[in-house]
């Protein structure tokens, strides 16, 4: 056993743990314990990496339009290569009766059926009541991304810690003393960036977790039409929320969007919710799926009101909150990880957005 001493420990090397590192790295030595062997395996790695505005509450906007201008200057800022490429979002309301989603989204242009079929040539016309369209929207590389926050931390004399679960932690003259894998490691402040973990890893510290869920979404990569090119094409959601698709390496990725609640695990695929979705995607569009390539699985978690966790827990001394991302955790990397070192740190975010205003929606004093 082998002990390490630290300013900051974040526990988890996805993408919100990782980024968080690298923004409290100039502010002192972090080290990052990841239970895997390797980073981003979870939710980062299985993610529809697609970027949208529209998405989320108002809070999670605010974090995502903050997330947007970080990305869009990253390689201002040194990092290698564009981490958004456009990519476009088509929304299709399938059933006329129900407008609510629609209305929801009336800060984007509408579309009529026939303009959304010349986006994305398999859609049925006579399928489709109602469309909109989110030109904004972006792929992310998400494995760039992820590696220039690891960059950037070891750069700054940050270490990441592989195949280290956290088994125990107690607290000892002001400062943590946490048992993770073969390692001791001490820290001044713990950052519980656990993931679906991260209810698990907070009771370990005496917390309460605060209504954590995490949930299973299924998805699979299937082949596109014939001798037809996917590559332009936007993604493309039911309003509904039963399916989504959009193109991935000349394939296309589909999802029947569920959301199912589940334990903390290395998840796998649903079979009937990929079949659930083989069967939406063949009546709204003139597709016919012959083979399901590649199903999985990734864990999103969820507090009761949608919106993430980031702040010092109100009863544990010295454990801070990164949790609870949902399915927006990639989109609010950046702007979650600055906020994180503002409030641990005392750093400067750069936001234009109302800051206490914010800080109050995401602190996990909410719920107490």
């Amino acid at each position: 056993m082998t002990n390490l001493d630290c300013d900051f420990l974040v526990i988890g090397a996805g993408m919100a743990g990782v980024s968080a590192a690298a923004a409290l790295a100039p502010r002192g030595r972090v080290v990052v314990a990841e239970q895997e062997e390797h980073p981003g395996y979870h939710a980062t790695g299985r993610s529809a990496a697609i970027f949208a505005d529209s998405y989320g509450n108002d809070l999670v906007r605010r974090l995502s339009a903050e997330s947007r201008r970080l990305m869009e200057g990253w390689r201002d800022a040194g990092g290698e290569g564009d981490i958004l490429r456009r990519r476009g979002l088509l929304y299709v309301m399938l059933e006329a009766s129900s407008h609510q989603a629609f209305d929801d989204l009336d800060d984007l242009p509408r579309l009529s059926a026939a303009e959304a079929c010349a986006l994305v040539p398999i859609l049925k016309e006579e399928a489709i009541a109602h469309a909109r369209w989110e030109a904004g929207a972006a792929d992310i590389d998400v494995h760039a991304l992820l590696d220039g926050y690891l960059r950037t931390l070891r750069a700054k004399g940050g270490a990441l810690v592989r195949q280290a679960p956290v088994r125990s932690a107690r607290r000892l003259d002001g400062r943590w003393r946490i048992a993770a894998g073969d390692q001791v490691i001490c820290a001044d402040v713990v950052v519980n960036a656990a993931g679906a973990w991260a209810g698990e890893v907070g009771a370990l510290f005496g917390a309460s977790p605060p209504g954590l869920v995490p949930m299973r979404r299924s998805a699979a990569i299937i082949d596109g039409p014939a001798g037809q090119s996917v590559d332009h094409w936007p993604m493309v959601v039911d309003m509904a929320e039963s399916l989504y698709f959009k193109p991935e390496a000349g394939k296309l990725m589909i999802s029947p969007a569920d959301a199912e609640p589940s334990p903390p695990c290395d998840a796998f695929a649903d079979d009937f919710a990929i079949a659930m979705a083989v069967d939406r995607l063949e009546t709204i569009t003139t597709l016919q799926v012959r083979h399901v390539r590649t199903p999985w699985a990734g864990l999103r978690t969820f507090t009761p009101d949608q919106a993430p966790l980031i702040g010092f827990d109100p009863l544990v001394e010295g454990l801070f909150w990164l949790a609870g991302q949902g399915g927006f955790g990639i989109q609010t990397a950046p702007a979650a990880a600055r906020l994180t070192a503002a409030l641990i740190a005392g750093s400067d975010t750069g936001f234009s957005t109302d800051m206490d205003a914010l800080v109050t929606g995401v602190s996990p004093a909410r719920f107490r």
